[in-house]
């Protein structure tokens, strides 16, 4: 089978054979009423010519009979001479009528025969008396076989103008039907390219919206014109090294992630061994360097933890959803902030019902803990960190708030990229890694939630929105 070059080449084919059924019709009936005005035309000219005729045959056949009763009454020879000649002008009147129907043939005919007659009778008999009853009769009987070619003429001509209508009407179904018919041929032309022309281009954009969840299975066959073949080539060579690069990432991710940890692990052996006293009894300075490297570690940790949540919610790893009852939850993420609170003399303040939701625990526990990293890091001494939740339309709404600097307007569109930091600083002896908004705003969306900066007076206040059905104290379905 040929296939286009191009989607141009397939939609300038389609467009010509779509216009094919209408180009059709239109010659058809273009054709159609150009032969009924043509005989519409001939028709009003042969009413005009018969009427022509029948005028100037009346006025021969008055001439004629004229001349016949004074040739009777004054037996002048030369009125005979101009009898003659009417009668011969009378003949070439007539000569039209002889190619017309059965009954104007007939007349005429006859009109013929009785010409012949007063003509023999008048020419042949000798002088005759000008009350002759058998001239006088044949005078007669040809002027009412002439009101019979009047006649015929005009029952020609009326079914002629039948004829007409019912050719007319015959084209106007003809016409009607060719309507009916082109249209839905037309429709199912543009119904057939239609699908020739979309189906390759869903087809690609299909294959790109995989891409862009990450699916990336192998490529679908794609049918149309080359270029579209060969774009979806390309795509399917996008697919694999796109493919080749997120492997290549997760691998690289887990291995600097196991090869940190493990050492990790030892430095924090290490140093809760020197802070039990196992090496020897420490004294205060050397109590506060250890709880220096204590908080140094924990931070290290927190970095390495979010760099693996951040990978984890960019694979789009299954969500393994249970019936999770939301102020546990929260609590269980605040409990770890608590010593730091205690040092900087913050206070959290928890406003919200026993409500039971179904999510991913540790995905949504990822997001609140960033959430709260963020407000406590940047929450002054003696500030205040306020979580609060409630079920809203179709789905459940938390808030998280602290006493901050907050987060001024031109930044807003970008604290949630990967690694930005803004101009806020942290408090405490850490830089953090820009990463925290990110990787909250991934585990929120994986439940087809949404992650947004509130207008404030004061400090920076976070929505996140979670939809499922919920009702109070029970498990959303």
């Amino acid at each position: 089978m040929l296939q286009p070059r191009s989607i141009l080449q397939l939609v300038l084919i389609g467009f010509l054979v779509v216009l094919l059924p209408v180009l059709g019709a239109l010659v058809y009936g273009g054709r159609t009423m150009s032969r009924l005005s043509e005989e519409h035309r001939d028709h009003i000219v042969s009413v005009g010519e018969s009427a022509e005729y029948l005028q100037k045959l009346a006025s021969d056949l008055v001439d004629t009979e004229r001349l016949a009763r004074q040739y009777l009454l004054l037996d002048d020879k030369s009125l005979l001479e101009l009898f003659n000649q009417h009668i011969q002008t009378m003949d070439t009147d007539m000569a039209p009528f002889e190619m017309r129907s059965a009954g104007t043939v007939a007349a005429v005919k006859d009109m013929q025969v009785l010409k012949r007659k007063i003509s023999d009778r008048l020419n042949l008999q000798g002088p005759l008396l000008s009350t002759d009853k058998i001239t006088l009769t044949l005078i007669d009987d040809l002027n009412d076989s002439f009101q019979n070619l009047k006649k015929q003429t005009d029952l020609e001509l009326r079914a002629h103008v039948e004829a007409a209508k019912v050719r007319a009407q015959t084209t106007q179904q003809t016409l009607f039907i060719l309507g009916f018919t082109v249209i839905p041929s037309t429709l199912l032309l543009v119904g057939l390219f239609s699908m020739l022309i979309t189906r390759p281009i869903r087809g690609i954009d299909k294959t790109i919206r995989e891409i862009g969840t990450g699916i990336y299975r192998e490529g679908r066959k794609i049918h149309g014109p080359r270029d579209l073949q060969l774009l979806a080539q390309r795509l399917v060579w996008l697919r694999k090294r796109l493919h080749t690069s997120e492997e290549s990432q997760e691998r690289f991710l887990r291995h600097i992630s196991h090869e940190l940890k493990t050492p990790l692990a030892t430095i924090k052996e290490g140093i809760e061994l020197l802070a039990d006293g196992i090496p020897g009894p420490l004294n205060d300075s050397q109590r506060n360097v250890i709880g220096i490297l204590q908080t140094g570690l924990g931070h290290f940790q927190s970095l390495i933890n979010n760099l693996l949540d951040f990978n984890l919610m960019k694979s789009d790893r299954s969500l393994k959803r249970e019936t999770v009852e939301l102020k546990s939850l929260i609590e269980s993420v605040i409990r770890p902030y608590l010593l730091t609170a205690q040092r900087k003399h913050l206070q959290f303040e928890t406003l919200g019902q026993p409500l039971d939701v179904n999510l991913d625990r540790s995905v949504i526990a990822a997001a609140m803990d960033n959430l709260l990293s963020n407000a406590v890091h940047f929450s002054p001494d003696h500030g205040k960190i306020t979580v609060q939740w409630q079920k809203s339309d179709r789905g459940v709404t938390m808030l998280v708030g602290d006493e901050g600097p907050g987060i001024p307007q031109e930044e807003r569109s970008n604290v949630f990229l990967p690694f930005y930091q803004g101009k806020a600083l942290r408090t405490g002896p850490l830089k953090g890694t820009g990463l925290g908004l990110s990787v909250a705003r991934e585990c929120i969306e994986s439940h087809k939630g949404s992650l947004k900066i509130l207008e404030s007076e004061k400090g920076a206040w976070f929505e996140v929105y979670l939809p499922q059905n919920l009702r109070p104290g029970g498990l959303g379905v």
